[in-house]
């Protein structure tokens, strides 16, 4: 299982523009759950301003759709003065484990939880 984790910065003056440029790039990109399972998206705000996070658990098979589908979606920002963003890929712990020929602790789940 792949995990896509987008990050985002921006000023806090800036916060507005953000979120109206959110709900456009959702109507463009609606929720594919072909492709991708929304985990979470979370905001904090802190001293050097706005700071966003999310992940996505890709599905197999979907990895290049879904990271070609998410740049073009944070591409849509950057039309915000000093918007900044990332786009990581992670495996599963239990993958990651297994690459270098170990097994993971029963306790660490093979996919994602269900939250919706």
């Amino acid at each position: 299982m792949v995990i896509l984790i987008v990050e985002s910065w921006y000023p806090p003056d800036k916060a507005s523009d953000a979120g109206k440029k959110w709900l456009e790039v959702t109507q463009k990109f609606p929720p594919d759950r072909k492709i991708e399972k929304r985990l979470m998206v979370a905001v904090e705000s802190t001293e050097d301003g706005i700071h966003t996070i999310g992940a996505w658990d890709i599905k197999e098979g979907k990895e290049k759709e879904a990271l070609l589908r998410m740049s073009n979606a944070m591409l849509m920002f950057t039309t915000i003065e000093g918007y900044r963003y990332s786009i990581k890929t992670y495996l599963s712990a239990v993958e990651a484990m297994g690459i270098i020929g170990l097994k993971a602790p029963e306790d660490v789940p093979e996919k994602a939880p269900e939250i919706y």
